[in-house]
């Protein structure tokens, strides 16, 4: 079937899965008029590769000559890495900074999982390499759209999984038959699982033995018996207004909590069963592979921030003002040290060792997103500042727009002169949606915390050549040598 149509990818959502939202059992998630916010963005992804303009960027051909979409093929040069980049800055810019979740995030698990499985295969003799191979190919050929689940709901996070109060906190393994597993638990946080038409389980975190009913990796189709999404509170109703919310009511992110009662998963689907030591690395690497995504999109949406920024500022007729300067310059510092971080984490990319892929180089990458995160609330800050109070208590669109009222509104409203009150409202209400405390945590926490990126930070930092160049300086000789310092000529030189 190869590149499928925004109208099959709608169609392929009809299949009986349960899903609720508002403490309702929707019946049908392509027409509710909530989730079907989550639904159009989604099928953003089949929209462009559709396109004849994005053909050649977003799709390729597979071994067989069998055109697939780009984002399925592995990345295995530098060049793979940097025109997946490519496809993920077009997703976002299209998207308002947000990329269609149609492979967005899956497709880094399912390469964390393709490596890590050849791995467990070499040391216990099982087959989940070809499991994932062939699950490839099933995405590639149907070209589905599937989720990451990946985060556990944890419980008490000072317990490992099998000293929870109970088991359900974590996606365990509570039975194996003859022909595959039976799982139960929860994950959470797993963005448009309930438009998406299969789910991709990995653990997320580090385990031990006593864990082994946790360490488990497998695929599902989204509508399989006993599996029960719960959509995430919207920041929208249905009387929403494009005007009120214009990021809002076009990307709902749906970060869902998947509940698993008695799910059988056949064994062809399964590429992590019990094999404790190895679920950490499976976290891990989805991580080395989601970095590129996550810092491309994070560019994208700070180009967006910055935008706006400078327009209010220029609408509010304080573009000239020092400390508005100041501001915006700290903005486009921000918004270009974050692209250059990310784009330099694949000009310096890393090679998997167990397999021909290649990933973002790890210390770069995990730099790059702590300073985006971190710096988030300062940026949030300037824009607000820069907007002013009207950001908090702008009249809604319904009363902007109503005959009533429109005329004097808009006269009250106005700005600069020469910038429509329109222009400069709907811009107000981009900063809105752009400076949410939706958008504060999802900065915060997506992609992982600022400590985890800490973490990753210090166990790669390499402190022998920070060591080796103070003890140069310091004149002390006490047999230790690293190999960038090793043959350096005598500083300052002996001239005599």
């Amino acid at each position: 079937m190869a590149i499928i149509s925004p109208k099959q990818y709608i169609e392929s959502l009809k299949d009986g899965r349960v899903v609720y939202l508002n403490g309702k059992r929707i019946n049908d998630v392509t027409t509710d008029p909530i989730l079907k916010v989550c639904r159009d963005w989604v099928a953003m992804d089949y929209v462009l590769s559709n396109n004849p303009d994005f053909k050649d960027l977003l799709t390729d051909v597979d071994e067989d000559g069998e055109p697939v979409n780009f984002a399925l093929i592995p990345q295995r040069t530098k060049a793979d890495l940097l025109r997946l980049r490519e496809v993920v800055k077009l997703w976002a810019r299209v998207c308002f900074g947000k990329p269609p979740g149609a492979k967005f995030v899956a497709k880094d698990g399912l390469n964390a999982v393709t490596v890590v499985s050849r791995r467990i295969d070499k040391k216990y003799g099982t087959n989940y390499a070809e499991n994932v191979e062939a699950y490839r190919k099933h995405l590639q050929r149907n070209d589905l759209s599937f989720a990451m689940g990946l985060t556990d709901i944890k419980g008490d996070r000072g317990l490992r999984p099998a000293q929870q109060i109970h088991p359900d906190y974590y996606v365990r393994i509570e039975e194996e038959t003859a022909d595959g597993i039976i799982v139960s638990g929860a994950k959470t946080h797993i963005s448009q699982a309930p438009l998406c038409n299969e789910i991709l389980i990995a653990p997320c975190r580090a385990m031990r033995e006593d864990d082994k009913a946790f360490a488990v990796a497998f695929s599902v189709p989204a509508n399989a018996k006993g599996i029960t999404m719960v959509s995430a509170e919207p920041e929208i109703n249905a009387e929403t207004s494009l005007f009120d919310h214009p990021i809002a009511k076009s990307v709902f992110i749906n970060d869902a909590t998947i509940i698993f009662d008695k799910v059988f998963i056949p064994k062809e689907r399964i590429f992590l069963k019990g094999e404790w030591e190895f679920a950490g690395q499976m976290a891990y690497m989805f991580a080395n592979f989601h970095r590129l995504s996550a810092e491309t999109y994070k560019s994208m949406e700070l180009e967006l921030f910055t935008g706006a920024a400078t327009l209010m500022a220029e609408y509010n007729g304080i573009e000239k003002a020092s400390h508005v300067r100041d501001k915006l310059t700290w903005l486009v510092m921000y918004a270009e040290a974050v692209e250059i971080l990310g784009k330099a984490a694949c000009e310096y990319c890393t090679a998997e060792k167990d397999s021909s892929y290649v990933y973002p180089n790890p210390m770069i990458a995990n730099i790059c997103k702590y300073y985006f995160a971190n710096n988030w609330h300062t940026a949030t800050k300037y824009i607000q500042d820069i907007a002013g109070g009207i950001v908090a208590t702008c009249p809604s669109g319904k009363d902007y727009f109503n005959p009533e009222l429109h005329d004097i509104l808009d006269k009250v409203f106005g700005g600069k002169a020469g910038v429509p009150t329109e222009h400069r409202l709907r811009m107000v209400k981009l900063v809105r949606d752009l400076t949410s405390c939706y958008e504060d945590v999802l900065t915060i926490h997506a992609e992982g915390s600022l400590e985890a990126q800490k973490l990753s930070i210090l166990a790669l930092a390499d402190f022998d050549r920070y060591k080796a160049a103070a003890k140069r300086a310091a004149r002390i000789e006490d047999g230790t040598r690293h190999r960038d310092f090793v043959g350096l000529p005598a500083f300052p030189p002996d001239l005599k």
